[in-house]
């Protein structure tokens, strides 16, 4: 196994040691991996073609875009359920489950990172089996 050396922020480091510490990482070198993996997958999953499985998640205001995304969930067969949730007073999150092609499941996050008022958006994707 080859060994890094990285410089960083003190206090980055710290925050860092802390959380890898309560998710249960033993060592930092394991947090530190799995933080590469993901990383490595997500750029994978960027430009590899294929098929793959989604949970797309949007946080945004309750008087937000709800109209636009209820537009993108029929205008694309790929997403197969919507999950509408408050999450705390005038803050609403959407929830998208959607498989298919790569290029169409890129297509739809770059359509709803368009969409005025949404404010975070995080997705997960899992490949599907060949």
């Amino acid at each position: 196994m080859t060994i890094v050396s990285v410089s960083v922020p003190e206090e980055l480091l710290k925050r860092f040691d802390e959380i890898s510490k309560a998710k249960g990482f033993r060592t930092r070198s394991d947090a530190v991996k799995d933080v590469m993996r993901s990383f490595v997958d997500e750029a994978e999953w960027d430009r590899a073609d294929g098929e793959n499985q989604l949970v797309i998640t949007m946080v945004y205001d309750e008087h937000g875009p709800r109209g636009g995304l209820s537009v993108l969930q029929h205008r694309y067969a790929e997403i197969q359920m919507m999950l509408h949730l408050h999450i705390e007073e005038g803050q609403c999150m959407e929830v998208f489950i959607a498989r298919g092609s790569n290029s169409v499941l890129r297509e739809i996050l770059g359509k709803i990172r368009k969409v005025k008022g949404v404010g975070s958006i995080r997705y997960i994707s899992t490949p599907r089996p060949a």
